[in-house]
């Protein structure tokens, strides 16, 4: 999924719902100036931009079967949990951030360790 570093400035601005059988709800929506899918399967939501939604998910066949029908606007409750998904996805990625950085960082002092000659005093941060 790519990703938008603005994310926790936008909410959800427009957008529908597409309801497809009994237990699977596909938001298409606008937030922060991109098309994104929150696509809802049993109780568990996915957050996929629109264009990568697409490519895993075909050229609209499963929207075709939905039918028109099934379209509606978003309800405040659905809005709702995709606002959930953009915040968990927002955690995940400020700790995926920091474990990268705490990695770079360990690596730098362990090959500064390996490079210095014995005895010679680690430099200070």
């Amino acid at each position: 999924m790519n990703g938008n570093p603005g994310r926790n400035e936008a909410a959800v601005e427009h957008g529908n719902l597409l309801r497809v059988g009994e237990t699977r709800e596909i938001a298409i929506y606008q937030r922060g100036g991109l098309a994104w899918v929150a696509d809802f399967r049993g109780g568990h939501g996915e957050l996929f931009t629109a264009a990568d939604w697409f490519v895993v998910h075909g050229r609209g066949s499963l929207l075709r079967r939905a039918g028109l029908g099934a379209i509606a606007p978003l309800p405040a409750d659905v809005i709702e949990r995709i606002e959930l998904l953009h915040a968990a996805e927002d955690q995940t990625g400020l700790a995926t951030l920091a474990a990268r950085l705490l990695y770079r960082l360990a690596s730098f002092f362990h090959a500064l360790s390996r490079r210095a000659p014995a005895g010679a005093p680690i430099p200070r941060m």
